[in-house]
C-alpha cells in the first residue's frame, strides 16, 4: 500500500511540474543576465523570469536591496542588451552605473531635484524614449502636496528635456 501511494504522490508531483512549464514557451533566464544585473546593483534576486517587454521578449530580473528599494531590470533576450530600469520602491538613495557612456543615476537624480524643489520622489525609470528621438533618458516621478510631476532628464548629456 505504501509504494502504492508514494507512487500516486510521484505522479501527481510529475504532472503539476508538467502542467506549470507548460503554462507558458517562455526560456529561463540566463545566469549572465542575472549577474550583470547584480553588478549594476548589488542585493537579492526577487524574481527573474521572460516576459513581454515593448512588443519582444524580455529578461525581467527584479532585486532588492538591504535597505528595501527595488530594482528591475529588462534585457533584449537576443542580445543581452539592457532595454530599460525602473526603480519603483524606495528608498531611492542608491547609485546606478548604467554604463554605456550614459549619466549615472544619482547625478540625473540631482538635476531632476534642482529642477523643481520640495518634491519626493516616487519612483525612477532609464529607457530610450520614442518622443525624444530614440535617446536614452531618465524619467522621474515626484509627488507633490497630491500631485505627480515627471521630469525628464537626457542620459546622455544630464540636462532636463521637459517637465510634466
Amino acid at each position: 500500500m505504501r509504494n502504492y501511494i508514494l507512487f500516486i504522490a510521484s505522479i501527481g508531483a510529475f504532472t503539476l511540474c508538467s502542467c506549470e512549464e507548460s503554462k507558458d514557451d517562455f526560456d529561463p533566464v540566463p545566469q549572465t543576465v542575472i549577474d550583470l544585473s547584480l553588478e549594476i546593483f548589488d542585493g537579492a534576486v526577487l524574481q527573474k523570469k521572460q516576459v513581454e517587454e515593448e512588443g519582444a521578449k524580455a529578461w525581467e530580473v527584479k532585486i532588492r536591496n538591504d535597505q528595501g528599494a527595488e530594482v528591475v531590470f529588462y534585457w533584449m533576450t537576443n542580445q543581452e542588451t539592457l532595454l530599460k530600469l525602473k526603480g519603483d520602491v524606495g528608498p531611492f538613495d542608491y547609485d546606478i552605473q548604467p554604463g554605456n557612456q550614459l549619466v549615472n543615476l544619482s547625478s540625473a537624480q540631482t538635476v531632476a531635484i534642482g529642477a523643481i524643489k520640495n518634491s519626493a520622489l516616487a519612483k525612477w525609470e532609464l529607457a530610450k524614449e520614442e518622443d525624444f528621438v530614440g535617446d536614452w533618458v531618465y524619467s522621474f516621478e515626484f509627488e507633490d502636496a497630491g500631485e505627480s510631476i515627471k521630469v525628464f532628464v537626457n542620459a546622455k548629456s544630464g540636462d532636463v528635456i521637459q517637465i510634466d
